[in-house]
């Protein structure tokens, strides 16, 4: 029972080939259907791991990366149809590669800048579902890209802080070495 919530994690995957498929011959409600279900398998899996006790930081980076795959397969979808450009996957993909750099150095296994730039991502590929020829895509495309600016400023003034204390605490650490030593 402990892997229910990876199990639940998997389905995105899963259900990732048929989303594409329904997307691509027109089964607009199918296709519909099925996001709504890899969403609420978003929601289901982090739920029950904290409710189960069974939350760990891999099963958040499983998580993440189990997001990644599916909204970069839907993004590699929306490119390959020409709904977007083919350097907003690249975007993502960075997006991604960075929240895994940087998620080593976090001690907390719920990374909030991470969900919220995946509850973007899943935004844009509902309204990218919703509003597919609608002339949407500009405005989500410039959403993406104003989240991921933001995301990245956040991670540095993050990372800067966390490097200013880490060497705060060299130089106390050092201090205390120095005062002992003249204690002696």
């Amino acid at each position: 029972m402990p892997y229910l919530p990876n199990a639940i994690t998997l389905l995105r995957v899963a259900v990732l080939p048929f989303l594409v498929s329904f997307v691509l011959f027109g089964q607009l409600f199918l296709a519909d259907a099925l996001f709504l279900v890899a969403i609420g398998s978003d929601l289901a899996d982090g739920y029950l791991a904290r409710k189960m006790c069974v939350c760990s930081k891999l099963g958040a980076i499983f998580d993440s990366a189990v997001d990644f795959v599916f909204a970069g397969g839907m993004f590699l979808y929306f490119v390959l149809a020409g709904i977007y450009p083919s350097w907003i996957f690249f975007l993502i993909l960075a997006m991604f590669l960075q929240y895994l750099s940087t998620s080593r150095l976090m001690k907390v296994s719920f990374d909030p800048i991470g969900k919220y730039y995946g509850s973007i991502l899943y935004g844009a590929i509902g309204l990218t579902l919703l509003f597919k020829g609608q002339g949407a895509e500009r405005i989500i495309l410039y959403s993406l890209v104003s989240a991921s600016i933001f995301t990245i400023s956040s991670r540095i003034a993050y990372l800067i802080k966390k490097c200013k204390r880490w060497k705060s605490l060299k130089v106390d650490s050092a201090k205390c070495k120095q005062k002992r030593i003249m204690n002696l």
